[in-house]
């Protein structure tokens, strides 16, 4: 039992020292292109010369989140997103909406029963029907 604590501190030592390694090269940004999916990516310089490619966290930059493509205007823990349609970062960053809710312009809705928003976001039921189970007049 005493080996097996001694090699696990072992272990945990040495991945926190690589990770602290890795993350204390200063980084330089040297070109920005798109991947597959349209998201940002940054080719960086470590200073040993080595090239990696990372995405551009707007924590840095917080103009990347206006460019085209962009996941989203604001930015949220490192993060673009849309605070009108994120579920994650509904209205402002961190607040979550519930699991049977969604988000329609940065409000928490809840899609099954709500008749401004009936299956979806703006999908308004027909005056004097409600609601229910994401269908107008169910039933």
């Amino acid at each position: 039992m005493n080996t097996f604590k001694i090699s696990y501190f072992v272990v945990v030592l040495i991945m926190v020292m690589a990770i602290a390694i890795t993350l204390s090269e200063p980084l330089r940004v040297e070109a920005n292109h798109r991947n597959r999916y349209g998201q940002l990516i940054a080719t960086t310089r470590a200073k040993k010369g080595g090239n990696r490619t990372s995405a551009m966290t707007c924590d840095k930059s917080p103009k990347v989140c206006r460019l085209k493509g962009s996941p989203g205007r604001d930015c949220c823990r490192k993060r673009c997103v849309n605070l009108r349609t994120n579920k994650l970062n509904c209205g402002r960053c961190g607040k979550s909406c519930q699991y049977s809710e969604i988000c329609c312009n940065g409000y928490c809705v809840n899609p099954m029963f709500d008749k401004r928003h009936c299956g979806g976001c703006f999908k308004k039921c027909n005056k004097g029907r409600s609601c229910a189970y994401g269908m107008c007049s169910y039933a």
